[in-house]
């Protein structure tokens, strides 16, 4: 504990002595800038080195680093270096005294008029120091030299010496030819794009010993493929550049900024300081995706070796080594992957559909924010067998609502609680190439991306620039690797992106897809009344096209669109539930482009399964400079689908709209506008609304909405003859909800603080409200400890929520605590208390709960957990009591084989009557999905589900046979079954206890179903 104050007293009296000695090895005493003359253009700037790991208590490095290069440059003679008092007065005068990227140390050079300026970063891992540096050429912005250094922490001179050495060498600085300038002239603007600087060059000098790497180095090709080069990018903590194309990105300056602004371009792009950068190389060869990197491509593309760990151990070194690959053409851009493992017992790869493999297996991931706004990024992964992932990543919101919900039980806190790195909306499908195989050492993979499959902003012919990330995941050592490095000191992923820039000149073809479907199904259902059992043959066919209006702006149409699902919903417990359950969308039409619409918060404004039977749609979907759109329509036949052919709704159609825009402030904040509108003969439900979320700071962000709505429902009244005439009685209701709230996610501290109102007539028929009448209040605390060995993490958790109706009852008082630790070998368990109040039919129920999770993933064969609470419960029947029983689940995933999976979920509740002890109910759900993967294409699913008090039974067997994202071809068969004597309690008519059939405790089939469906991609 003493050393390191000495040794940082030691450092920054050195620095004072580096100040002097750098003034007195200057050849005169400093002159007004404007009175500069060309042999200033010899002269070296440098900048204070950036704190990449933002500990406070290693900022003092930054100045010491940076003096200490400066002494060693001007002792080591031909260079002139500037004082780092002037430095420091350019950067107090117009940088708030920090440097934050390669384009303000840029500027920095050019208003102290030097043809050279040094700018750089640091971290400290444990004991061990990086320091990495880039010397820059001021009139171009070329990065003549990179360096990265390692080494022991208390070696730190010798360290800062070799940056010097190694950065300055004359016989690898090219020094250009001397130019003059008027006294009032300026130096030509920095250049972008291709050849800007901040690019990695071809060739260049070799390595510099086993602990330094340099950029531009020797070109390394991939380890398994023979001769060729490629462009090594090895300095992952180098300070990158920013902002020369930001007005052309779509990226919002601040008021009076110019592009050329470095303020502007920070506080625009919101990135954190200190991200990395790659500039990606064009490509004339077109690679073969197999897998195997042995294509003449991969030789000369951009190489990235960097990785450091974002979990277990925060900022650590990678355990493993990974390569990844960039190239690019007109139309696509090329990754190619190479997992290496130390032992290859650890390594996970399963051979699954689409967008299954990345649940249980080790998966390389590219994300891409293609308008560098840090609102949304497109993720696509890998696995060692080329399986494909993709999905939409968004950062969560601050929100009240959607931060509460949980009744009981707590997160096992794994990685992504509290940093971000996380799936997003899988329900996303793009159409991408892949391929891998497995190696000696581990696997290899390639994916080709069609820029077609992107929406992206319009930058004329300057070059694009996104955030950029990649991400590898060792499920066998719960690690998570990743390039641009993450801190838990601030909250989720997007801002902590790197750069991805150079690609220019992308096609500018538009994007038109048809996708025809054919579907054919023969249904037999029970005749529960006759016990016969008729079936139809009911053959559809639908039309859904997708064109690109601009590379930002899509529109969909669809005409009788197949919404056949392939996969039904997720049975859940519906006894005893006093508020509705919620299904989530599973057609795709309504789930491509869904995060547009999404508002998190306490009520699900848009619910497109309220669309039942849609006859046609359409939607216009994307992004236009800084604002956000979406708009759907669609027409929904269900309402008019009645036997009654007297009704006046009879074959009449429903007309649905939906609105959606959202403007773009700053990093992860904006504000919109919400309108929904259902309208069916004259009975309409409207909605209208706004919203906003704003991030205060690196961990903490709030949000709000306020939203009203307006109903009218006209009555119905059918005569004794049957005939139905409308009713004088029209019923108009209006009502409102507020919502605000403040979230804050950190390393060790984390909370949410938040309040909503939902008056009692507020309605929405476009959305799903699953409670009225309600004011609520609610709190959440969360400490973590971060001990990073058997055990990475624990802390406890407390939360309190107060809720009111609109008569001023206390009607809910929940307070909830517990605590969560997560440990090494992908292993969580957590245990929770609730002491709870819940006002039902006019009684004030008192209930004490207790809750336990746990989560264990250590076994590449098989993985298990469960959760289960057990206390005091409510029975919302007729005579409300308050009774004791239990619920919770279990689940397992067996893994034999790479191409054989089964997954197994056992769910329960029951109620006890503690007055007898007798049994109200006790419920059992049982359910069995198993895969068999016959090739890369050819599926085989299966699904058991069983339940205990409905007495219900189904299967269902599905052959997949899947060429991409869009053209796939089913074979199905669905059969279900229910006990015969509780056929009554789901529909059937009393009559039926006549037929003696009936009077059974064998399962009767209540339904049958053979389905086909084929759909054809067709892309233009």
């Amino acid at each position: 504990m003493t050393r390191r104050p000495f040794f940082a007293i030691f450092c920054q009296v050195g620095a004072v002595v580096g100040v002097a000695v750098s003034v007195l090895a200057q050849p005169a005493a400093p002159v007004a800038l404007a009175q500069v003359e060309a042999a200033q253009l010899d002269a070296v700037a440098v900048t204070p080195f950036a704190n990449v790991s933002q500990d406070a208590a290693d900022a003092w490095m930054g100045y010491g680093i940076a003096e200490s290069v400066a002494v060693d440059l001007a002792a080591r003679g031909g260079f002139e270096v500037v004082s780092g008092d002037r430095v420091q007065d350019v950067l107090k005068a117009g940088y708030d005294g920090l440097v934050r990227d390669e384009f303000q140390a840029l500027a920095i050079g050019r208003e102290l008029d030097t043809q050279w300026v040094i700018t750089g970063g640091y971290q400290r891992l444990g004991g061990q120091l990086r320091i990495t540096a880039r010397l820059l050429e001021t009139r171009t912005g070329e990065a003549v030299r990179a360096v990265k250094i390692d080494g022991p922490f208390e070696e730190i001179f010798e360290l800062q010496d070799r940056i010097a050495r190694e950065l300055v060498d004359a016989e690898k600085v090219p020094r250009p030819a001397r130019a003059m300038r008027s006294h009032a002239g300026a130096w030509p603007p920095i250049p972008s794009g291709e050849g800007g600087f901040g690019s990695f060059e071809r060739g260049g000098a070799g390595a510099n010993g086993p602990d330094v790497e340099t950029s531009p180095g020797t070109p390394v090709p991939p380890s398994r493929s023979a001769g060729g080069r490629s462009h090594e990018v090895t300095g992952s903590l180098v300070l990158p550049q920013m902002g020369a194309n930001a007005a052309g990105a779509g990226i919002a300056l601040p008021s009076g900024a110019t592009p050329a602004s470095p303020a502007a371009v920070v506080e625009a792009t919101g990135l954190l300081p200190g991200r990395p950068n790659v500039s990606v190389v064009r490509t004339d060869q077109t690679p073969n995706i197999d897998g195997n990197l042995d294509d003449a491509v991969w030789q000369n593309a951009v190489r990235i070796t960097e990785f450091v760990q974002q979990s277990p151990l925060d900022g650590a070194p990678a355990t493993e080594e990974t390569e990844v690959y960039l190239a690019y053409d007109d139309t696509h851009l090329y990754v190619g992957m190479y997992a290496h493992y130390a032992d290859m017992s650890m390594m996970r790869a399963s051979r699954v559909d689409r967008d299954r493999a990345t649940f249980s297996d080790d998966y390389i991931s590219v994300y891409f924010d293609t308008f560098l706004d840090q609102k949304r990024a497109y993720v696509f992964s890998l696995n060692g067998y080329g399986v494909q992932n993709d999905s939409l990543l968004e950062p969560r919101s601050g929100g009240g609502g959607s931060s509460r919900g949980r009744r009981g039980g707590f997160s096992g806190g794994g990685p992504s609680s509290f940093t971000g790195v996380r799936w997003g909306d899988q329900s996303w499908d793009a159409l991408f190439e892949s391929g891998g195989t497995v190696v000696e050492d581990g696997w290899t993979a390639e994916m080709a991306i069609p820029f077609k499959s992107l929406r992206y902003p319009s930058v004329g012919n300057r070059a694009h620039r996104w955030g950029f990330q990649i991400a590898r995941r060792i499920r066998g050592k719960d690690e998570y690797d990743v390039w641009s490095p993450m801190s838990r000191d601030v909250s989720g992923l997007l801002r902590q992106m790197g750069v991805l820039d150079g690609l220019s000149r992308l096609s500018t073809s538009r994007n038109l897809e048809i996708l025809p479907t054919v579907t054919a199904v023969q249904v037999g259902s029970l005749d529960r009344t006759s016990a016969g059992f008729p079936s139809e043959a009911q053959p559809e066919g639908g039309m859904n096209v997708k064109y690109g209006l601009t590379s930002n702006l899509t529109l969909d149409a669809t005409f009788n669109p197949d919404f056949s699902q392939i996969e039904s919903d997720r049975p859940q417990i519906s006894v005893n539930q006093r508020f509705p359950l919620f299904f989530p969308e599973l057609r795709p039409f309504f789930l491509e482009g869904q995060e547009i619409f999404n508002l998190p918060g306490p009520v699900n404004f848009v619910h497109t399964r309220t669309i039942v039977d849609p006859r046609y749609g359409g939607k216009v979907t994307g992004k236009i400079g800084n604002t956000t759109l979406g708009m759907l329509v669609a027409n929904d036949e269900a309402p008019g689908n009645l036997d009654n052919s007297s009704d006046p709704a009879y074959g009449k159609s429903a007309n649905v709209l939906i609105g959606r825009v959202r403007y773009d402030l700053y990093s992860e904040s904006h504000i919109g506008a919400i309108v929904t509108d259902r309208e069916f003969l004259d009975d309409y439900s409207r909605l209208a609304g706004v919203d906003g979320q704003f991030r205060l700071s690196d961990t903490t962000s709030m949000s709000f909405r306020a939203i009203t709505t307006q109903n009218r429902d006209a009555e119905r009244l059918e005569a004794s003859d049957g005939v139905v005439q409308p009713s004088s009685n029209v019923v108009d209701t209006s009502g409102n909800m507020f919502d605000v709230g403040l979230s804050s996610q950190g390393r060790n501290l984390n909370y949410f603080v938040a309040g909503y109102t939902i008056a009692p007539e507020f309605d929405t028929a476009v959305g799903f409200v699953r409670r009225r009448n309600i004011r609520s209040i609610t709190s959440n605390v969360g400490y973590r400890w971060w001990p990073e060995g058997w055990l990475i993490n624990w802390g406890p958790t407390a939360s309190y929520t107060r809720n009111w109706d609109f008569g001023d009852f206390l009607v809910d008082e929940m307070v909830q605590s517990g605590v969560n630790f997560t440990f090494a070998k992908n292993v969580r368990f957590s245990v929770g208390a609730n002491q709870d109040m819940e006002r039902f039919s006019g009684v004030d129920f008192h209930k004490r709960r207790y809750s336990t999770n746990l989560f264990i993933n250590t076994l590449q064969q098989v993985s298990f957990g469960g959760y289960y609470g057990y206390g005091d419960e409510v029975n919302y029947g007729a005579a409300p009591f308050l009774g004791r029983g239990g619920s919770g689940g279990i689940f397992m995933t067996v893994r034999p084989f790479t191409r054989l999976q089964s997954r197994i979920n056992i769910n329960t509740s029951n109620l006890i009557d503690p007055l007898d002890e007798t049994e109200v109910f006790d419920v059992k759900i049982l359910r069995a999905l198993t895969t068999y993967q016959f090739t890369d294409r050819l599926l085989l699913r299966n699904i058991l589900d069983y339940n205990t008090f409905r007495g219900t039974f189904g299967t269902n067997v599905l052959f997949t046979y899947r060429v991409n994202a869009g053209t796939v071809f089913f074979v199905g068969y669905d059969d279900r079954y229910q006990q015969g004597d509780l056929l009554l309690d789901s529909g059937g008519d009393p009559a039926y206890m006549r037929n003696s059939r009936f009077l059974t405790t064998d399962l009767l089939r209540t339904n049958r179903a053979f389905f086909t469906k084929i759909s054809y991609l067709f892309r233009l």
